[in-house]
């Protein structure tokens, strides 16, 4: 009898547990990888049982996803059963790629304990933790096809390797201090080798800003008290003021600066040790320019033995962010480190164990009562998925590739056939060249380890956005079709399938209501839209409403130069007060030049975003001026709203009208303007909030008999989600926010590649 597993069995003990379940029940047979999945012979008629235990005690890292049983055509006699060499057969994308995952409380033991060979090993690791996807050259999971293959073990890793009962047997990255991956500690032209962590650590006692290279790249930290370090870092990193990540050394030091709860808690703890975004407590330890303004910001665990080392000594946290340029990947190499920021970092810990493919932390948030991600990054991608395909068009969404190739910014691909997903990690903004390499790099292996060749490729509506002028290239090369999908619809089809995941009485015929809010995307009207609600499923879409628009005085500058988005508003609904403030703190000559772009629609766009909306909104009340980073506006009035608490008999929102399918908002900015006379901005920012999740239900009650669902970037705002939850639960409305994909860019090549096999065919 033959078995085939497919799912996640790769480079995660599978073959040991089939082995072990096996030995048990005193089967005879063989195991071995074949192509993406696991190939199981039994001699024996009854397979029942030991299958029963196989998904009973399918190991913590593996998943099994589809199990097929056929009679077997060989004639061995097996005389025990045994564990064979991989089989290099096709892979399809049910052949799936194993992630990157923390360090494991095993490994961890054994690195603390002096009597171990694997004391103070920074690459301990074994079939259940360590790096997977960052190191694999091409499938099969071997170590031959990994940036292990120049490591040879030594007699004792390679006893333990060769050892079914083992739980390193066929670990690909396993090495120890007698075959070790070795470590450097660079400080300007010098190189220490010996005790190369604890340089390091003297170094961030010492306030420098040290690179430091882990699972999937280089992370620049400091130490989370020292403010002149955390200064220079925002300077020579041109990062005024968004904020920085924490690394704590144990759940117990999170608590310490954040509030989380039970489900936070469990996220930060698990194998996947993403980022958690908390609500930060008081304290007079941490530096004031980790997260500027804001009551909100992020906190890991060690994941990496490196990281656990340097927390043997420190007691404090580091500030953990990103080694690259504003815009560009994360840095993976110790050449490039040096090239683009040697003027950053002022030492740097590396080892000389390649990074294949750079990878960044994964996110994650509590936000509308679940937890939420909001990057797709280590040990969450590559992310398959897999939705039932739709019946009448079953036969060609099996044989047919479509490949949504994502939006600008915060760009993803997916790769889609037979309903079958495979999700690429974030990636980044497409107008940076070093992104787009690495864009294409992606592509390129997920298309030579699959050995794909394309039938469609489905882009953004914007002409001139990267992805789209790369899905012309690309359709030629491969003389396939390229098709587009207008941004805020593959929003759409991105939460819509989503839903049907979430909920199994969606199918993609159901219709829903869909709440589309986020900052930009080009609508089908050539305006910009972000303020979209709209009627349908996954094959019809129809736009039946969107906010009021408000007037980008300047154009696309307006973006970053927010307080000519308020000017804008100030003029448009005749808010008197604030628009004189605006003259007085403007310069004559731009004053002049603006208002006469807004009288006569100049170089002035219009835009129903709500994205936008919170620009403006910030602007009216004073907070900001320039917007240093995408978001900032909605992040400083969520921190606002955290600590405001409105009065019984105060009015808890603002006016508006939904007339025609159109939010007018005019009321709201008349109102508005008095609390901003009186100065009451915290509970601006609350009512403002408020009347977003008000507006969100009125649409909802305009269409009672449909379920809604929410996607675009707005949703990332805690506060707003939360409102959403609690009062759509009140009410008994049936809701569906991303739980598995962001809610921002990062899902818009999913929503493609489901446009595509639901449209396209």
């Amino acid at each position: 009898m033959k078995i085939f597993v497919n799912g996640i069995v790769q480079g995660v003990g599978f073959r040991p547990f089939v082995y072990r379940i096996a030995q048990d029940l005193g089967l005879k047979g063989l195991v071995r990888n074949v192509g993406g999945g696991v190939e199981i012979v039994l001699d024996a008629k009854n397979s029942e049982e030991f299958i029963h235990m196989m998904k009973l005690q399918v190991p913590d890292c593996a998943r099994i996803d589809c199990i097929q049983i056929s009679i077997y055509e060989g004639l061995e006699d097996f005389k025990g059963f045994e564990i064979l060499e991989s089989q290099e057969n096709a892979f399809g994308l049910e052949s799936k790629i194993p992630k990157d995952m923390a360090i494991c409380k095993d490994c961890l033991k054994e690195m603390f304990d002096k009597k171990n060979r694997h004391y103070h090993y920074a690459f301990t690791t074994c079939t259940n933790c360590g790096p997977r996807y960052s190191i694999i050259a091409s499938l099969p999971y071997d170590r031959k096809n990994t940036s292990m293959a120049p490591f040879k073990m030594c007699q004792e890793c390679q006893r333990e390797y060769d050892n079914p009962n083992d739980r390193r047997f066929g670990a690909q990255p396993n090495s120890c201090p007698k075959c070790a991956i070795s470590i450097k500690f660079h400080r300007a032209e010098h190189i220490y080798e010996n005790n190369p962590i604890k340089e390091c650590i003297r170094a961030i006692l010492n306030g420098e800003i040290v690179a430091i290279k882990g699972i999937g790249g280089f992370a620049l930290v400091c130490d989370g008290r020292n403010s002149a370090a955390i200064k220079r870092l925002r300077d020579k990193k041109n990062r005024p003021k968004k904020p920085f990540a924490l690394m704590v050394k144990n759940t117990q030091m999170a608590l310490k600066f954040v509030d989380l709860n039970t489900q936070e808690i469990d996220a930060l703890e698990s194998k996947s040790a993403p980022i958690i975004l908390g609500k930060a407590k008081k304290n007079n330890i941490l530096s004031p320019y980790i997260a500027p303004s804001l009551h909100t910001f992020g906190v890991i665990l060690p994941y990496s033995g490196i990281h656990h080392l340097l927390f043997e000594s420190l007691d404090f946290p580091i500030v953990f962010t990103s080694a690259n340029l504003s815009g560009e990947p994360i840095i993976a190499s110790f050449i490039e480190l040096k090239e683009k920021l040697g003027n950053v970092f002022e030492s740097a810990l590396d080892f000389e164990r390649e990074i294949i493919h750079p990878i960044d932390d994964s996110v994650v948030a509590f936000l509308g009562k679940e937890m939420r991600v909001m990057r797709l990054g280590r040990s969450f991608a590559p992310l398959d998925l897999e939705i039932i395909a739709n019946s009448h068009r079953e036969n060609r969404i099996k044989t047919t590739l479509c490949i949504g190739l994502g939006a600008e910014q915060k760009s993803t691909l997916t790769y889609a056939i037979n309903g079958k997903y495979l999700i690429s990690p974030f990636i980044g903004d497409l107008n940076n060249p070093a992104s787009m390499r690495r864009y294409e790099e992606i592509f390129e292996f997920f298309k030579e380890i699959y050995s794909l060749k394309p039938d469609i490729l489905i882009h953004d509506l914007h002409p001139d956005y990267h992805s789209s002028v790369f899905s012309a290239k690309k359709s030629l090369e491969f003389r396939c079709r390229s098709i587009s999908i207008q941004h805020h619809r593959a929003h759409f089809c991105a939460a819509f399938a989503e839903a049907m995941l979430q909920d199994s009485s969606i199918d993609p015929q159901s219709k829903m209501l869909g709440i589309i809010w986020d900052g930009t995307g080009l609508g089908d009207d050539g305006n910009i839209w972000g303020g979209e609600i709209f009627l349908g499923n996954l094959t019809g879409i129809l736009r039946i409403g969107h906010f009021e628009t408000l007037p980008l005085i300047g154009g696309e500058g307006a973006i970053k130069s927010i307080y000519k988005i308020g000017y804008g508003l100030a003029l448009k609904y005749g808010l008197k007060a604030l628009k004189d403030r605006f003259e007085q703190e403007l310069d004559k000559q731009e004053r002049v030049i603006l208002k006469m772009m807004f009288e006569k629609n100049i170089n002035t766009l219009h835009t129903s975003s709500v994205g936008r909306l919170f620009d403006g909104v910030a602007s009216l009340c004073g907070l900001l001026d320039e917007s240093s980073y995408e978001g900032e506006a909605g992040m400083l009035i969520e921190s606002l709203v955290q600590n405001c608490v409105l009065k019984e008999n105060e009015k808890k929102k603002y006016e508006f009208e939904i007339k025609n399918g159109i939010v007018r908002y005019d009321l709201m900015f008349l109102e508005m303007q008095q609390d901003i006379l009186k100065g009451h901005i915290d509970k601006i920012a609350k009512k403002f909030i408020n009347t977003l999740a008000q507006i969100a239900f009125a649409l909802s009650e305009n269409y009672p008999e449909y379920k809604v669902i929410f996607s675009g970037g707005v949703f990332q705002n805690r506060v707003l989600c939360d409102t959403i939850a609690t009062l759509f639960e009140k009410k008994g409305k049936k809701f569906y926010m991303h739980k598995i994909l962001p809610p921002n860019d990062g899902c818009i090549s999913f929503g493609q590649a489901v446009y595509a096999q639901y449209n396209a065919l």
